[in-house]
């Protein structure tokens, strides 16, 4: 193993993450593509604004 690797621990899914992620799967097993869009959406502001993601 390259002794400049650092081993770290997985991160946590935030709340907002799991909620957005869990709710385009419901809407998407329901059939409901716009929904499923809008969450998809929805999920890259969540990032751009919570997580600071580019």
């Amino acid at each position: 193993m390259n002794e400049e690797a650092v081993v770290t621990a997985p991160a946590k899914t935030c709340e907002g993450c799991r909620d957005i992620k869990r709710e385009r799967a419901r809407v998407l097993a329901a059939g409901d593509v716009q929904e499923a869009a809008a969450l998809t959406t929805a999920m890259g502001v969540h990032l751009r604004v919570t997580h600071e993601y580019p």
